[in-house]
């Protein structure tokens, strides 16, 4: 629960860190795979001078478009302030691939196909980064799955903002860690994912069948969540679009 490290005189903050450090890996292995088991197509490493500035950016701007106070929206250059939407990072990411695959005149259907089923272990690595940072934090809970989040952190904050807690204390009150939730989850779409290309399924199987498990996830977690805002139905947006992508993309399959 410490959103930054300190070596030396230099600040490392730990969600962006682990947020490449799970990009750097699922290409790495994606690309081995490639070149082992797969169609050969001429991937590099490079292709992460395109992944991580457009998931970075993507992932920027969709937090403080849709999440960012009106104070903190100011503050969008300052890469000092965190600020990011895990979902944004996929995407975005997905985005820069897709850039780099035009250049390299590679199908893109089959390029990215090489990368969703280890899409998983950048989402590990991700919400490990949201566990450290205290972001996307759950509601409270007195169950054994609790835990309190220390002073200053953003589920201690929203305690104070909600007055069920006083400034004095150190810590949040007892909450779901949604994070470790979600890992959980990935590691078990991870594993459906990669049996499934397993199974050379027809094009496109793979993408959607991704899109399915990513919005289903986030349907089922968003109930504990505590940092959305219920637009109707008890749902927030986010379960709102599962429930007209998740159709579609069984649609589609």
């Amino acid at each position: 629960m410490f959103q930054y490290i300190y070596i030396s005189n230099y600040k490392i903050n730990l969600y962006s860190t682990l947020n490449f450090i799970g990009m750097f890996i699922l290409v790495t292995i994606a690309i081995r795979w490639n070149y082992k088991y797969g169609p050969k197509f001429p991937i590099g490493l490079s292709i992460l001078f395109f992944i991580v500035p457009c998931a970075t950016i993507v992932a920027r701007l969709l937090f403080f478009i849709f999440l960012a106070s009106p104070i903190i929206k100011m503050n969008f250059f300052d890469l000092n302030i965190s600020g990011y939407m895990a979902l944004g990072t996929i995407f975005g990411g997905i985005f820069g691939a897709l850039v780099y695959l035009e250049l390299k005149k590679i199908p893109k259907i089959e390029g990215l196909e090489l990368f969703i089923p280890y899409i998983p272990i950048g989402g590990i690595f991700s919400r490990l980064g949201c566990f450290c940072a205290g972001c996307c934090y759950g509601t409270v809970t007195y169950s054994i799955f609790g835990i309190c989040f220390p002073k200053n952190s953003l589920p201690w904050v929203d305690h104070i903002r909600q007055g069920i807690i006083t400034s004095d204390q150190f810590f949040s009150l007892p909450v779901h860690p949604t994070q470790l939730y979600e890992i959980g989850m990935w590691i078990i779409a991870g594993i459906i994912l990669i049996t499934t290309r397993n199974c050379k399924p027809r094009k496109g199987v793979i993408i959607l069948l991704f899109t399915i498990l990513c919005f289903l996830m986030r349907f089922v977690e968003d109930f504990v969540r505590a940092d959305y805002d219920k637009v109707v139905w008890n749902l927030d947006l986010m379960q709102i679009l599962a429930l007209f992508i998740i159709p579609l993309s069984l649609l589609g399959i």
